[in-house]
């Protein structure tokens, strides 16, 4: 999942450098003409574009190819989908937060469409502030779209899964970030109420569980099925109220047995 995050910046980043490297190219033919095709600057601009459209395809196939592993070695074995608790507000909000992230991609497909429009139709016009905006805001735009509606697909499988599973009271949790690294994802141990235990992993969201890291016997639930699992806690970082964490497994769920054998 880490890796597939990376792989996903780096398309990001050469989408981000096709366009930035586009623009400077059609500003700088604009301007000048067929007499600056050839110059040093033109040759520069036309190479880091094509490296940036290289580097941008091939992030993206090596994260589908990273996608596909990864829900290959998917387990099916977790949470029961009859002893589950019925908490309708925190399932409701994944739904909410799908929805949500829907219109951020629509929201960021306009705005990409409006500054791409205006940079072609009047970019002569323009001053130095008024390009740069402009520029902003489709740079932005392209790492939001398809940030946004990844998002919407992946809060909506959760808010499917969970529908399936309720929500699983835990015993104890226990977040941890094992190197300490700002931006690492947390590892997250949850023992439930029978004795089991299963280790979680958060993935990239806006939603993480850094604030709770070093605590001990947190009021947590755990909800989901395979990749598409939650861990609600009782409150965020900046607010009260249920908090949604997405997470996915790093193992399957162990019995309370082997849970005690694995701890001696």
């Amino acid at each position: 999942m880490w890796r597939r995050f990376h792989l996903i910046c780096a398309a990001a980043g050469g989408a981000v450098g096709f366009l930035a490297f586009g623009v400077m190219l059609w500003a700088g033919l604009n301007r000048s003409g067929r007499s600056w095709v050839g110059g040093t600057e033109f040759v520069v601009d036309l190479t880091m574009m094509s490296v940036s459209a290289v580097l941008g395809v091939v992030g993206v196939l090596a994260a589908a190819r990273q996608g596909n592993q990864v829900r290959r070695a998917e387990v099916t074995t977790w949470l029961s989908e009859t002893q589950g608790m019925a908490i309708e507000a925190a399932t409701t909000r994944l739904r909410a937060l799908s929805r949500n992230a829907g219109f951020f991609a629509a929201f960021w497909t306009l705005a990409f469409l409006m500054a791409a429009t205006s940079i072609v139709t009047g970019a002569g016009a323009f001053n130095g502030f008024t390009a740069a905006v402009h520029s902003l805001g489709a740079l932005v735009s392209v790492f939001a779209v398809p940030m946004s509606l990844a998002a919407m697909r992946r809060w909506g499988r959760r808010y499917r899964a969970v529908r399936r599973t309720g929500w699983h009271a835990t015993k104890s949790v226990d977040v941890r970030r094992p190197d300490g690294g700002p931006f690492e994802p947390a590892v997250i141990t949850v023992e439930f109420q029978d004795g089991s235990v299963i280790e979680l992993r958060t993935v990239e969201s806006t939603y993480r569980a850094g604030h709770k890291e070093g605590q001990r016997l947190l009021e947590a639930w755990v909800g989901g099925t395979g990749l598409s699992m939650v861990v609600l806690f009782e409150s965020g970082p900046l607010r009260r109220g249920a908090y949604p964490v997405p997470v996915t497994a790093l193992g399957a769920r162990i019995p309370r047995g082997e849970a005690h054998l694995s701890e001696t």
